[in-house]
């Protein structure tokens, strides 16, 4: 990143003004999300043409910024606000252990997701936090054909710690139950 002072020379690259430098992760996320620019035009922060659209679907916003480790996992949110979360993990035999159920870090992973979903629709997404604990406990094998549901519940939601849980099912078995511990960062 350059320095809110830095000027940009190159007709072919993306500048950040001394405004916008505050908010560098954010510019980052709209950096790798900007269209290419047509040959010999330069595309700016600025420009609104080269600004994505905001979404104002949770679910599509989420979708559409997932990590490639959450795209492997295939977790679909499915509802999220008041601080609850829904999400959803296919079934598929590439996330199975030796006995062929679901593994338990896919399903410790669809926990960690899911719970900071429900954190993000008290406190918004752009809220930087990161887990500080996390315990669970399988309750049964997470065996096919079932899909794995999520449902996470923000218990206590203060100034630095978020505090709730996740129970996941798989059809009518619970076979999951988690608590977590979320630290919001300045």
């Amino acid at each position: 990143m350059r320095p809110p002072s830095a000027r940009c020379s190159s007709n072919k690259t993306v500048c950040l003004s001394a405004d916008s430098f505050t908010i560098a992760a954010a510019s980052f996320v709209l950096l790798t999300e900007v269209p290419a620019a047509a040959k010999g035009e330069t595309r700016s922060l600025r420009n609104p043409r080269a600004m994505p659209k905001p979404i104002d679907d949770p679910i599509a916003r989420y979708d559409q910024r997932r990590s490639h480790y959450l795209t492997l996992l295939d977790l679909k949110l499915e509802s999220i606000g008041d601080g609850r979360a829904v999400m959803r993990m296919p079934f598929r035999d590439e996330i199975t252990n030796g006995t062929g159920a679901v593994h338990g870090g896919a399903i410790t992973s669809l926990c960690d997701t899911c719970f900071y979903m429900a954190l993000a629709s008290i406190y918004g997404e752009e809220q930087e936090t990161t887990t500080a604990s996390l315990h669970i406990a399988f309750l049964a094998p997470a065996l096919p054909p079932h899909d794995l549901v999520a449902e996470a519940h923000v218990l206590k939601a203060g100034r630095r710690i978020v505090y709730g849980e996740v129970s996941v099912h798989s059809g009518e078995k619970m076979v999951a139950h988690a608590t977590l511990n979320f630290l919001n960062t300045p």
